[in-house]
């Protein structure tokens, strides 16, 4: 397979970036991976050394994949490739590539490190790739890696390529921002609306047929109770908060991933004063998009699964509080929800059903007092008519001798993928059911798909299994208290009817909701909870009462497709080759992004709407007639069409804002000519005047701070290195920072310090740093914009708890005397800290620092006599997996160590455990 040729616009691009150093950013699905592999192409010599940053496996997958079909051409170099560095790749190794030359992909953090030990030939270096520079800011590593390149060899070139627009729109200044770490002084912009795009992709019209299926009348009302739940929801937030925009935090900004980021980094800097109902509602937002999502594209069955999870999941014990969730589960709206989702996929019968009905569930391993109701999809009745009307094209076009290549369907996600694979699989396949009249009707049936009654046979078999993990201790609370048919129906009916009152316009037209709560209307959490575990202890019974005898049958009831009885030879019954015109292959958006031009399809059917994808198909209409026509799917006035119109509207406004930015677009030069990171000047302020003190001379070498390798993961080392500091990578058995020879610093962020005073490693830590430094401190440093509180206010008490982080920092430092805690707002700060700690003070040997620790990791096999004796030492009160071996190594008996003197053993051990040893083994009995 050859490539296609790059369009006239995608050359202007090319070009654009191979004459000046720029950050280009273009709409999503305009080939920006293409582009970067031409542009890998030109630098992929060995004449070069260009370095690819930012590009996640699938880019390197990609760029090789490229570079294979280049080498087939004539004009490309045989030695042209992609060198790939992982963490696996040794320092040796490196070496050797960075002397080779060419493109290299390596991670930012093996980079830096290579840079700042002299392991790249920095004089060679050529230039610089930064894939996907929207992720680029101040703190981050890319942005050390380019401030020390451009330090080494000024005249390393710098491109920098992004398809995210919109990033570059949120805050203040953003592009200003990204430039100033970039290093970069111009901007290439290439919307979809661009002359030179346009010219390109409407050449050519591509056949499209757009298909606006109806909703059924259960997803609508779904629909409306998750956008009720969600107005409520932010409606409250803002009103308790005052701290939200009503305008900006709205429920159509709800429905994007960007609103949870958006949320929490504006509620950040005050987190510690929300109360816990607000940040419980911050963590709902989050799972009611969610489910807004799976609205469209999950089956009903799978729907009241994922449902049922997050209410099992938020229901406490008996006698608790409520779970995180209670604060939108426990409303009108979150009732309406439950009970549609589940009428939708199943009713109980009020009467007994036929003998014959009950026998028939019973073998399908369904409880035998349900009625089916399997609502499928509309979208999936609509693509089999789709795909038959594809088929009796694809047969008149093979009879006239005409090419007639595969169809091809496009997903929004994996599992969508499997439901249509599924349902295609098992498209005329049905399940009978003898069902009473009265059940008969627009929507209750007795024909079901068997992908449906598969997916409802393991959702009572994961009802059954819930049931046993909840354990009995609720059903002994509850009993003689068994819902009955007609109460539920009685309950049913009354939340129908409220249905009935709900209008469903666009959200752009809804009424809002004004000073509604979350709490207005409730009718008590637990009562669709203790609903939901009656039902499942009900279907529990039943389950297990069928299991004995219809186990088999409910083996593939977990999975999308039917796993029927398959024996070796039936191989060539099921599997062959398939001609173009009978082949139907299924894809999601993101599985692969050249899809397109590996199948050449003749028909395409977009079960979601993607906007990249649909640019995508511009551009393969452009370079071939092959496609016949595309048939777009979405759901009429839903939550997926106002998705896909928003994310557009997003684009184009994103746009047109960087294009008036870019108009005005001033970037300041420092002295040497080069542009000023943000933050630099105040760093190297900060530097001046702490570190000139730290000399008192006026020509100033820069400190030393050696700095453990794992720690180039956070933003500390790339500040400590903008503020003047030389920042040597080492790695260290002990401490994260050395700052001199009689000083270290554990540096640990706030979810570490839990996580490490939980499993005791701290403590560990501590003993070493106290034990081998004379000065040892613990910085507890807070992230940038984030509340600068240990604790929430709520969460101080004035009790000592052993779980508690104050009491847990308390023993700490009790036990550790001479261990310090430093308290840092931010890396900013953290830097000023270390410039006053170096002030007066020497610099740090590296080679200690690296040795330091080690002669702890084993023990002479000599100095132990057996395994019996080590355990009785670490059996000791005081002896830590640590301090025994020093133990071991002093003293070749445990009867010298009994014989020892309290003084003998704080010689050895600090003054706690040697105290603790000591009254242990002279104890009176």
């Amino acid at each position: 397979m050859t490539l296609d040729p790059l369009l006239a616009f995608q050359r202007q691009v090319l070009d654009g970036l191979l004459d000046e150093d720029a950050l280009c950013v273009v709409a999503r699905g305009l080939g920006l991976n293409r582009i970067l592999a031409e542009l890998a192409r030109v630098c992929a010599t060995p004449r070069a050394l260009v370095f690819l940053l930012n590009a996640s496996d699938q880019d390197e997958d990609d760029l090789q994949h490229y570079f294979m079909q280049m080498r087939s051409g004539e004009t490309t170099d045989e030695a042209s490739t992609v060198h790939i560095i992982k963490n696996e790749t040794n320092a040796t190794l490196r070496a050797r590539v960075y002397r080779q030359g060419g493109l290299i992909s390596v991670t930012s953090r093996i980079l830096i490190v290579d840079l700042l030990n002299d392991v790249v030939p920095s004089e060679l270096i050529t230039g610089v790739i930064v894939h996907n520079a929207s992720r680029v800011t101040a703190e981050s590593i890319e942005a050390f890696v380019l401030r020390v390149i451009r330090q080494q060899n000024k005249q390393a070139f710098v491109k920098a390529l992004s398809d995210a627009p919109e990033t570059f729109t949120q805050g203040f200044a953003p592009m200003d921002k990204t430039l100033k770490v970039l290093g970069l002084r111009h901007v290439q912009l290439w919307p979809r609306f661009h002359v030179a795009v346009q010219n390109d992709l409407s050449r050519v019209e591509t056949p499209v047929v757009e298909l606006r299926q109806p909703q059924t009348r259960a997803m609508i009302d779904l629909q409306q109770a998750v956008l009720d739940c969600l107005s409520a929801m932010i409606s409250e937030l803002c009103s308790t908060t005052k701290l939200l925009d009503a305008e900006t935090f709205n429920v159509e900004s709800s429905l994007f991933r960007y609103f949870d980021s958006m949320v929490k980094r504006r509620l950040n800097p005050y987190w510690h004063r929300l109360s816990g109902r607000a940040r419980g509602m911050v963590s709902d937002l989050t799972l009611l998009r969610r489910v807004a999502e799976l609205i469209t594209t999950y089956d009903s069955v799978s729907l009241l699964e994922y449902l049922d999870t997050l209410l099992l999941s938020a229901k406490s014990a008996p006698g608790a509080l409520p779970g995180p969730a209670a604060s939108w589960m426990g409303t009108d709206s979150a009732n309406i929800l439950y009970s549609v989702a589940r009428a939708r996929t199943f009713v109980r019968a009020n009467e007994p059903l036929p003998e014959s009905t009950q026998a028939t569930l019973r073998t399908l391993g369904l409880p035998d007092n349900i009625v089916p109701v399997l609502e499928v999809p509309p979208k999936l009745e609509v693509l089999a008519n789709i795909l038959n009307e594809i088929g009796v094209l694809n047969h008149a076009a093979v009879a006239k001798g005409a090419d007639s290549g595969p169809a091809l369907i496009m997903a929004s996600s994996a599992r969508e993928c499997r439901m249509i694979r599924s349902y295609l699989s098992s498209l005329h396949d049905y399940v009978e059911l003898d069902i009473p009249q009265q059940y008969i009707n627009d929507k209750h049936s007795g024909r079901h798909p068997k992908m449906m009654v598969n997916l409802l046979r393991g959702f009572f078999k994961w009802k059954a299994q819930a049931t046993g993990i909840r354990g009995n201790s609720s059903q002994s609370q509850r009993p003689g208290s068994t819902a009955t048919g007609s109460q539920n129906q009685q309950r049913q009916g009354a939340i129908t009817g409220s249905q009935n009152q709900m209008r469903h316009a666009p959200s752009a037209k809804r009424r809002r909701v004004r000073g509604a709560s979350v709490a207005a209307g409730v009718r008590g959490p637990r009562a669709q909870a203790d609903v939901l575990e009656q039902e499942s202890s009900d279907l529990a019974n039943t389950i297990a009462a069928n299991d004995s005898t219809d186990a088999d049958s409910a083996d593939d009831a977990d999975e999308y497709l039917d796993s029927d009885d398959w024996t070796p030879n039936a191989f060539d019954e099921h599997f062959g080759l398939l001609p173009n015109a009978e082949t139907i292959i299924v894809h999601s958006y993101a599985s692969e992004r050249n899809v397109l031009t590996a199948l050449q399809p003749t028909h395409i059917i977009m079960f979601a709407p993607d906007a990249a994808f649909i640019r995508q198909v511009e551009m393969y209409r452009a370079h071939s007639d092959r496609l016949q026509q595309v048939y777009f799917l979405v759901y009429d006035n839903s939550l997926e069409e106002q998705r896909y119109l928003s994310a557009m509207r997003r684009e184009r406004e994103a746009f047109e804002r960087l294009i008036g930015d870019k108009a005005t677009l001033v970037v300041p030069l420092d002295e040497r000519g080069t542009m000023a990171s943000p933050g630099s000047r105040l760093l190297q302020t900060v530097a001046n005047r702490t570190l000139r003190s730290a000399r008192n001379t006026d020509a100033m070498e820069p400190a030393t701070v050696i700095v453990d390798v794992r720690e180039f993961r956070a933003p500390l080392a790339s500040l400590l290195h903008a503020a003047g500091f030389r920042v040597v990578p080492r790695t260290l058995d002990v401490g994260d920072y050395v700052l001199h020879d009689g000083l270290v610093v554990e540096r640990k962020s706030l979810p570490d310090l839990i996580g490490s005073l939980r499993s005791g490693r701290l403590f560990n830590q501590a003993a070493a740093m106290t034990r081998h430094y004379t000065s040892a401190a613990l910085l507890v440093e807070f992230e940038v914009n984030a509340s600068f509180s240990l604790q929430t206010i709520n969460g101080l008490t004035d009790t000592i708890s052993p779980s508690a982080i104050s009491s847990q920092l308390s023993m700490l430092t009790l036990t550790f005397p001479r261990l310090r805690i430093l308290w840092s707002s931010s890396p900013y700060e953290t830097v000023s800290i270390f410039a006053e700690l170096k002030q007066g003070q020497g610099e740090p040997d590296a080679e200690r620092a690296v040795g330091v620790g080690q002669d702890d990791g084993a023990v002479e096999r000599d100095s132990l006599y057996n395994a019996a004796s080590v355990a009785l030492l670490q059996a000791v009160p005081g002896v830590t997996l640590k301090n025994y071996q020093i133990l071991a190594r002093q003293f070749r008996s445990m009867r010298e160590v009994c014989e020892a003197s309290r003084s003998d053993l704080e010689m050895v051990l600090d003054a706690g455990p040697a105290k603790q040893v000591y009254e242990f083994l002279h104890q009176a009995s």
